[in-house]
């Protein structure tokens, strides 16, 4: 009798975890970070933030005391360019045929 209670009780537990494991992970997975939002709290275009901190890189790379701070900045600055054109593909803002825009610090 007291094994088929607790038989029972751990089915019905094990059941309401399980549910609750799927409901945790379908708000992670509509809500977490992983959901990519096209704009952010100002209403800015994802690729254009990138492009902000491209700008900011090269903004750190000219202030730079030494060749091997303006490298890195330089380096940053690249990559966020090259993160942002990558973003404006993804977002169907153009074509991937179409020539990169010309960069910020060239």
């Amino acid at each position: 009798m007291i094994l088929d209670i607790l038989t029972v009780l751990f089915f019905v537990l094990g059941f309401a975890l399980i549910w609750w494991m799927l409901v945790e992970r379908r708000r992670d997975v509509l809500h977490g970070p992983y959901v990519t939002n096209l704009r952010t709290a100002r209403g800015m275009k994802q690729s254009d933030l990138y492009r902000k901190n491209a700008e900011n890189c090269l903004l750190m790379a000219e202030a730079a005391q030494g060749e091997p701070a303006y490298n890195r900045y330089k380096r940053m600055e690249a990559a966020w360019l090259a993160l942002a054109e990558e973003q404006a593909w993804l977002d169907g803002e153009r074509s991937p045929v179409d020539p990169p825009e010309t960069t910020i610090g060239k």
